[in-house]
């Protein structure tokens, strides 16, 4: 029995139709009202989804409160600028609110909403293989053409000071880079899309709205459109509706996504973003107009980190891939161990160690498995290869941490030692057989693994090659088989206990 979707409970709804009465009722009201009675409705626009998502903190204690901290401080930050307004617009009849408060608490309040959903991007960002990041670069750079096209043309007509016009830019291409990481997030929000929906549409309602206090100013007054306040009313209850909505609590992270390879489209992609905005000064200049340093400095400065964090993942992903194709080609698939090319370079290793004096001596074993064919034709290769895997743990517990364990291929395993010669070899063979004679657990039937052992002896000064060691190892790994009762590894097999498949 599968639990329905958060948008189809009962709480879902509900959170949505609170949303959409607050939304509709504030703007009609913002709309219909002037005066005090709109700076009441801006306070309250402002006040009642930061109360709302206090409760949610107070009362439902999500799994993750950070951005929902983050969010009401915002708000009620926010509210604290309605406050301002209404005093100096509403009860005042100045043009616009200004003042101390307005200049800090606003960029404060914003700085909230912004810290709010990087935390809720955050999961997504660090499993999705950089799309999230890709998706920010882009809505920036889409930014960057609304501020060189509309918004910087605006403000150089009527002559906006360097403070007004880095406010702005800036504003934007944060909040536009927002917008761009919430809508990849979205994609893979799963569960909780309702709540990352309502966050998307936050971020678009502020971002409209400050392009509408550029675009759509009273040039004799300086005061905005009407309509720009309600964008403000639809983003503060949107924010409120994303913590009120009962998909908050499925914000968790999602399955890991393959991150892209460093190929010539993401190289392309991460070299016009960072490439856009000297080319949109370059292309005003041409044009006669004046290049516009303030976006070409602060767009620079909002790309580049961005593009340098993708840079290092993408770094970061080839360097992984290079290691995993090395440990492919080194490694066997099966167990893990170091395969048959990783045995020659071990072996060459240290015999130059031993020669040199580098390293007192060393040992050599290779083990051939006993009655391993007759476990894969009775059994089945799924049990031979379960067999292998115990024997490759049994050999790698027997041993030192820093001794080499492989699987040199088949059946055949490959055990190289470094230290006092006598003592390995008084003491590595018995341990490696009293490992293996124990019962092993394969499901369709318990066995033991016994191997014939074959080992070789380095010692100081004497002349060799990795060649003649493997091959002297194996000769006398197949001495101690043949010396062996003629079927003793079929009768370990058949003597264990077997139990029907």
């Amino acid at each position: 029995m599968t639990t329905a979707p958060p948008s189809t409970t009962t709480a879902g709804r509900a959170a949505h139709a609170a949303f959409a009465l607050t939304a509709i009722g504030l703007s009609a009201a913002y709309g219909l009202t002037d005066g005090a009675a709109r700076g009441v409705v801006f306070l309250a626009a402002a006040l009642v989804p930061g109360l709302a998502v206090l409760g949610v903190l107070a009362f439902r204690r999500p799994p993750r409160p950070q951005p929902w901290w983050c969010a009401a401080v915002a708000l009620l930050l926010l509210a604290t600028d309605g406050v301002a307004w209404l005093v100096q617009v509403g009860i005042g009849g100045a043009e616009t609110a200004h003042g101390l408060v307005t200049a800090v608490v606003v960029p404060l309040g914003y700085l909230g909403l912004l810290a709010a959903s990087v935390f809720v991007v955050m999961p997504t960002a660090r499993v999705d293989g950089g799309r999230v990041i890709d998706s920010a670069i882009m809505a920036i750079g889409g930014a960057g053409l609304l501020w060189s096209l509309v918004l910087f043309p605006v403000l150089a007509e009527r002559g906006a000071g360097a403070g007004e016009r880095g406010y702005t830019l800036l504003t934007v291409l944060l909040i536009s880079g927002t917008v761009g990481a919430m809508l990849r997030t979205w994609a893979d929000a799963g569960r909780g899309r309702p709540t990352v929906g309502y966050l998307v549409l936050a971020s678009v309602s502020a971002l409209v709205g400050n392009v509408g206090n550029v675009v759509a100013v009273d040039p004799g007054t300086g005061a905005a459109a009407h309509w720009v306040g309600v964008t403000w009313v639809v983003a503060y209850a949107a924010t409120g509706a994303a913590a009120v909505h009962p998909a908050a609590a499925h914000l968790a992270a999602p399955a890991p996504r393959p991150a892209r390879r460093l190929g010539p489209r993401a190289l392309a992609f991460l070299g016009a973003a960072l490439a856009l905005n000297p080319a949109l000064a370059a292309v005003r200049e041409l044009a006669g107009g004046q290049a516009d340093l303030l976006s070409l400095s602060l767009g620079s400065l909002v790309l580049v980190p961005l593009v340098l964090t993708r840079v290092s993942q993408l770094a970061l992903l080839h360097a992984r891939a290079e290691q995993d194709l090395v440990h492919q080609a080194t490694h066997d698939e099966l167990t893990g161990l170091p395969n048959r090319r990783a045995v020659d370079r071990r072996v060459a290793e240290v015999v130059d160690q031993v020669r040199t004096g580098e390293a007192p001596g060393g040992l050599v074993c290779f083990l051939d498995l006993d009655g391993f064919k007759e476990v894969n034709d009775r059994f089945g290769h799924h049990v031979g290869d379960r067999l292998l895997v115990h024997v490759a743990q049994r050999l790698r517990a027997a041993v030192r941490s820093d001794d080499f364990v492989a699987r040199f291929g088949g059946d055949e395993f490959v055990v190289v030692l470094v230290g006092d010669p006598d003592r390995l070899e008084a003491e590595t063979v018995g341990r490696l057989d009293a490992a293996l004679t124990q019962g092993v657990d394969l499901g369709p039937l318990v066995t033991v693994a016994r191997a014939s052992i074959g080992s070789v002896v380095l010692r100081p000064g004497a002349t060799t090659t990795p060649e003649k060691v493997l091959s002297a190892a194996d000769t006398r790994m197949y001495e101690t088989k043949r010396g062996r009762a003629p079927v003793a590894g079929l009768r370990l097999l058949t003597a264990a206990a077997v139990r029907p498949v």
